[in-house]
């Protein structure tokens, strides 16, 4: 089985949201046949933080307070005017940031205009401090994260649509566009807590273990297989993507394990590395 190649744009400094950069790179990467590219979030940087970043010894995330990060689906939007095959990732919304009610017309609206090329990534974010400033309680993330979920896919699914949970009350409601897919926009579960893959068998579309090695993926998608199995529900229906493997026995270990997608990170202000690195990784590494 061959390996979807999916790109995430590096961050850092200015330049990030540079419209000419922006169009210049999603054009590089669909003529490239890479099959996807991916856009982070942050509401804000702290000029410090307490919160630890979980993908870094450190503690420290590589982004600095006066980094651009653009707004992943204002990007992405920009980049799907540009492009016609490229499929369109976040990696990751921090979903209980985002009201559902206002976040389903957006997402809708953006798979509408892409073609339906969008996949949701959404996660619960680590960094207390950007819910401090949001006035969105940290501790509560997980349980407004699974409501959430569920007000997105009544409102995607019903005409008219009711919801009334713990934070979030609409009573027969419409809200269009609707998604140009029947299930709605595919939604991809990231994290690796044993929450994040419960919440990937009853939700999710795609599955991203983030920072995971090869095997600590095989655990997370053994518990994948519990949770499905308690659901009812075939595990293969759950798309799986991983951090890029840095050897072609690593790619091969993935590929066994039926993962369907690797996403590497280049800087898209430098096209000339960018092809470089694509054409290198894939022979190297995914041996095409």
């Amino acid at each position: 089985m061959g390996l979807k190649l999916g790109v995430l744009p590096v961050l850092g400094g200015p330049g990030a949201a540079e419209p000419g950069v922006t169009a210049a790179f999603v054009r590089q990467l669909e003529s490239l046949g890479c099959e996807s590219v991916w856009a982070v979030e942050h509401l804000l940087v702290p000029d410090a933080y307490h919160s630890s970043y979980p993908y870094d010894a450190s503690g420290r995330m590589s982004l600095l307070p006066g980094d651009d990060i653009p707004d992943p689906l204002h990007w992405l939007t920009f980049a799907a005017a540009h492009t016609s095959r490229l499929v369109l990732g976040t990696a990751m919304l921090i979903l209980p940031l985002h009201h559902p009610v206002a976040l389903a017309k957006r997402l809708a609206t953006l798979d509408v205009l892409s073609g339906g090329r969008l996949i949701a990534g959404v996660g619960v974010g680590w960094l207390r401090e950007e819910y401090d400033a949001v006035g969105v309680p940290f501790s509560d993330r997980g349980r407004r994260a699974d409501e959430y979920l569920d007000a997105l896919r009544t409102l995607w699914s019903d005409a008219p649509a009711t919801h009334h949970g713990a934070t979030v009350h609409f009573d027969a409601v419409h809200s269009a566009p609707r998604p140009t897919r029947p299930g709605g926009v595919p939604i991809m579960i990231g994290g690796h807590s044993r929450a994040a893959v419960r919440r990937a068998a009853r939700y999710g579309t795609d599955f991203y273990p983030l920072g995971v090695d090869a095997a600590g993926l095989a655990e997370m998608l053994e518990l994948l297989r519990v949770e499905c199995a308690v659901l009812g529900r075939d595990p293969v229906e759950v798309a799986v993507t991983s951090r890029a493997p840095a050897t072609r026995a690593e790619a091969d270990a993935l590929r066994e394990l039926g993962v369907a997608r690797v996403v590497i990170r280049v800087d898209p202000r430098d096209p000339e590395r960018v092809a470089a690195t694509v054409d290198r990784y894939r022979h190297e590494v995914l041996g095409e």
